[in-house]
């Protein structure tokens, strides 16, 4: 009886394992998901630096003109 003991163990050890690593994969779609859109938003973050900075640039030249 023990040997059929340890396959059950076994058994329950493999489909625990299959259920966290399904989790996990899950887990890291949501993360890569996540990082695409911090991706596309320090990227229109930084279309808006670029008009502020040109802004200022261009009422510099204003001035000084």
């Amino acid at each position: 009886m023990s040997t059929v003991g340890d396959i059950l163990a076994g058994l329950r050890k493999v489909i625990l394992l299959e259920e966290n690593v399904s989790r996990l994969q899950g887990d890291v779609a949501s993360l890569t998901e996540d990082v695409r859109r911090t991706r596309d938003y320090a990227a229109e973050i930084d279309k808006r630096v670029v008009r502020i900075e040109t802004m200022i640039e261009m009422s510099g030249r204003s001035a000084a003109q």
